[in-house]
């Protein structure tokens, strides 16, 4: 970790080092200085690992340990007022070399008097940026989906575009996906940040666009490529603009002849460019004629004179004859002089056969000018040049000559002197994209014009700047001068927009026609800012409601990293009635959100369990359950036990139908199992307290009014919440809600302490996912399971005869119940002995069915307290045709003694 300090945006040395890291930097700053104030412009700039560090985020940014950290100076009002202001200190010898040194530097480029002090006086206006931000998707994330009534953070539909509405006035259109589906959204919680839209006045617009409607009557919905190459640098807001020279491009088709190194003109009255000179660079394209094959797999083979270009060389072709051989393309294999080639990844397939006129070279190949042949009879005309021959930028020492001849081709200037003075170029849209139209943006971060004593005057000579663009692979560019004549010190930006006709994939250069000025009073800095190209868009979004923004630049919104647009709004979603859905409505309901993301799946009304869900959401209803949450990613089955979860529920499968399954009391016992139909006896375990366990429950959640994450802690007597058990509920944005959840949890870990597990043959299919049954093993003191061989009816109350004799128990109640046909629990019932022990006397109502064409009746027996383990079924797994195992975990009522209680 490094801090260094500078006194100048130039390369030099820093004048102080420091190495400190773990605060922010606004500490740092109030650290070293006492002039620093918090504020949206600073007399210097900071830079973290070559990234600029905004004034307004320097308190929210720690200096990392392995960070790299620089400080500049910004001459806001140019650099006479950046001397006047730190010139003590820098021709001070009383600092030179001392500990103070980088305090004392730092004090002075804090407390630069830029705005008060002469040379240049004062400074304009800053030219308030458009700052709004959004999410961006991640690619092949699913479209975060919102439920309930939650907050959104909305995601970029396409890239947003700033441009400059006027010289003083920024503006920023954002379209933003709020949510797949409908919904309702509260106009009056619409924020930039934590400022409402209300409070933002004209500064900002919306229109909200339900799912496939029209979107392109709104400028927001115009789909911009913003180049990255283009924008902030270290120091500025944009690439600084110069001036280079010049240059005229070159000669086309021209008749050439070749000697020693070098080449001259042989056509009547066509000569070099004038403005050519020693140490100049040029391109030759040779013409020749190149004949095309393509193979039974409609590969094209290239046969002509390819020089020393070999495979993975890339060779530039240009035919007037065939259009395909237009651009660069790479070498994909060589063999004598035929070749064949690739171009964007892809085998070049298809072009028509036969022999054309082609210009060609290697495209890293150029030839630096080293003497220049005049004409004899016209000496100011250049007929010619000397030569040395360069490869990859460096020069090829073992070529000393073109081997002689006639012929025509392409000389051209070469992009590493063309490009002297211009910014870029740069490609102004994405591999596989055209465009038609382009942006750029400029800004005069000084203003413009010449400091005349208190007045800001129009320079005599009015500024230009020159773009340039061309299709890539062409040689020619295009040209459009702009002029910026203005006399102010405020901050100016411009946007220019170029039509380029035929879509093409342009690429895009800039400079100064007019060089920049040194005097001190002149404001004269120009910045390239932005460069964007306008793609194809469409003109709706089928089943995602959209909404585009627009807003200006203003004092009443700063660059602040939090200026994320966000709003609160619901979910619109059918309902249930009846067993069947209805019109779609606003909703926070869990079981309209289940049904939705069932649907979602290709699930039909048939395969839902419409009314489980239906009275299910009754419940829900009737206790205040909700599902509140934007879900973003996860599985189906992970969305569905999301939702389902704070209405304590959990999805299953039964029988191909998805199915809630609410965890809730229980009274009515289910199908039991028993020895009697057990293939593998009754598994029962306890796991005792560890002392690592969790003796607490801490909840997460967000609240609704706040959208602020909010934890509540949850305990059972004797918790004395040393280590807790931490739980993140998404989709619960209510306290009490939260606090419920947790206990749930608590009492769990708490009173389910027992595990259970069995094996049937088939039995078990007949039980689902949380089946509330009872278990019976021949456990002594226990239950005890047997089969019914008669019924005797003579007596006042039925006697069941069961095949083993029955342990009855001194003083002690007993209980008797059967399985019938279908294989459920009826009873049980208060029982007394008969005249054995195989004797059940008991008011059985109805009677089971004793059948010889079917299993006999299983009776289970035991005293009132222990006649069985109440379970709840955890998981059934078939394990073959015939076998099925069954994990089970004790029933206990203590855990669901909280479902309604409200936090202490």
């Amino acid at each position: 970790m490094t801090i260094k300090v500078y006194d100048t945006i130039m390369p030099a040395e820093p004048v102080e080092v420091h190495h400190d890291h773990g605060m922010t930097v606004e500490d740092w700053l109030k650290s070293q200085t006492e002039d620093y104030q918090r504020g949206s412009v600073q007399p210097v700039s900071c830079a973290i690992n070559g990234a600029i560090v905004q004034p307004l985020d320097w308190a929210d940014v720690v200096i990392g340990e392995r960070d790299n950290v620089e400080f500049r100076v910004v001459p806001f009002g140019g650099v006479g007022d950046f001397f006047s202001g730190i010139g003590g200190f820098l021709f001070n010898p009383f600092f030179a070399g001392s500990a103070l040194a980088g305090q004392a530097a730092l004090d002075a480029l804090i407390n630069i008097p830029s705005m008060q002090s002469g040379g240049q006086g004062r400074q304009g206006s800053q030219l308030s940026p458009a700052d709004a931000r959004a999410n961006t998707a991640r690619l092949g994330q699913g479209i975060p989906e919102l439920f309930g009534r939650y907050i959104r953070y909305p995601d970029y539909v396409n890239q947003p575009r700033k441009y400059y509405r006027d010289a003083r006035t920024q503006a920023q259109h954002i379209m933003l996906c709020i949510t797949p589906g409908r919904c309702l959204v509260e106009t009056a919680r619409l924020k930039l940040g934590e400022t409402p839209f209300s409070q933002l006045g004209d500064s900002i617009s919306y229109q909200i666009f339900e799912p496939g409607e029209d979107v392109s009557g709104h400028p927001a919905h115009e789909n911009w490529y913003n180049a990255p190459e283009v924008g902030a640098t270290t120091g500025s807001s944009g690439i600084r603009l110069k001036r280079g020279r010049s240059l005229s491009s070159g000669l086309d088709n021209v008749q050439l002849s070749y000697s020693s190194n070098e080449i001259r003109t042989t056509s009547a009255s066509v000569y070099f460019p004038g403005d050519w000179a020693q140490g100049d660079f040029i391109a030759i394209s040779a013409r020749q004629s190149v004949t095309v094959a393509v193979d039974v797999d409609d590969i094209v083979t290239l046969t002509g004179d390819w020089g020393d270009a070999d495979v993975g060389d890339q060779v530039r072709l240009r035919s007037t004859e065939l259009a395909e051989a237009n651009g660069v393309f790479l070498i994909d294999s060589k063999s004598g002089n035929d070749i064949t080639i690739v171009q964007d990844g892809d085998p070049v397939t298809g072009w028509t056969e036969g022999s054309f006129q082609m210009f060609t070279r290697r495209e890293d190949e150029d030839f630096r000018i080293d003497s220049i042949i005049y004409d004899t009879s016209f000496p100011d005309l250049v007929d010619g040049f000397g030569l040395s021959r360069f490869v990859g930028g460096a020069e090829d020492t073992a070529w000393s000559s073109f081997g002689g001849g006639n012929g025509y081709a392409d000389v051209f200037l070469a992009s590493r002197s063309e490009a002297d003075g211009w910014a870029g170029p740069f490609t102004a849209c994405p591999a596989g994209e055209t465009t038609s139209t382009i942006e750029i943006d400029v800004f005069l971060p000084q203003g413009q014009g010449n400091i005349d004593n208190d007045k800001v005057v129009p320079f005599n000579d009015k500024r230009q700047i020159e773009l340039q663009w061309r299709d890539l692979g062409e040689t020619t560019w295009n040209s459009q001068v702009y002029t910026i004549d203005n006399a102010t010190r405020d901050q100016l930006g411009f946007t220019y927009r170029l039509n380029l006709g035929t879509p093409i994939r342009p690429e895009v250069r800039v400079r100064r026609v007019t060089p920049e000025s040194s005097e001190l009073a002149d404001l004269d800095r120009i910045e390239w800012q932005a460069l964007k190209a306008r793609l194809p868009t469409v003109t709706s979004y089928a089943g995602v409601t959209t909404m585009a923004v627009t807003i200006e630049g203003t004092d009443q919104i700063g660059s602040a990293s939090n200026n994320r647009i966000n709003l609160v709004a619901t979910r619109l979603l059918p309902g249930i009635a009846g067993g069947a859905l209805t019109a779609e409505a606003p909703t926070r309901g869990i079981a309209p959100a289940a049904v939705h993301v069932a649907k979602s799946l290709g699930y039909s009304d048939d395969e839902i369990d419409l009314t489980e869900l239906e009275q299910l959401d009754s419940l829900w209803q009737s206790r205040g359950d909700t599902f509140d949450f934007v879900i973003g990613d996860g599985t189906a089955k992970d969305a569905m036990n999301m939702i389902l979860r704070p209405g304590f529920a959990s999805m299953t499968l039964s029988t191909g139908v998805i199915t809630p399954v609410r965890d809730a009391p229980r009274t009515q016992l289910e199908q039991p199992y028993s020895p009697e139909n057990m293939t593998v006896p009754l598994q029962r375990s306890f796991t005792a307290r560890k002392p690592e366990e969790p003796d607490g429950v801490e909840v997460e959640y967000t609240d609704a009014d706040t959208w602020t994450t909010e934890t509540i802690k949850c305990f059972l007597p004797g918790d004395q919440g040393i280590k807790l058990d931490k739980l993140k509920l998404d989709g619960v944005t209510d306290r009490t809600k939260a606090w419920r959840i947790g206990m749930r949890r608590r009492r769990s870990q708490r009173y389910r302490r027992y595990t259970y597990s069995f094996t049937t043959e088939l039995d078990a299919l007949n039980s689902d996912y949380l089946s509330y049954v009872p278990l019976i093993d021949d456990i002594p003191g226990y239950g005890k399971a047997s089969v019914l061989r008669a019924i005797d009816t003579d007596g006042v109350t039925p006697k069941l005869i069961v095949n083993q004799p029955m342990d009855w128990q001194d003083g002690e109640s007993h209980v008797v119940a059967y399985r019938n046909a279908y294989g459920d629990l009826v009873g049980p019932w208060p029982a007394t002995r008969g005249d054995t022990d195989y004797e059940i006397i008991a008011e059985v109502d109805p009677l089971p069915e004793l059948s010889p064409r079917q299993e006999p009746p299983h009776v289970f027996f035991g005293t009132t307290e222990r006649w069985s383990f109440p379970a709840l079924i955890t998981e059934i797994s078939p394990q073959g045709e015939l076998q099925v195992s069954v994990t089970a975990t004790n029933y206990d009522g203590r855990v669901y003694a909280d479902d309604d209680n409200s936090p202490p």
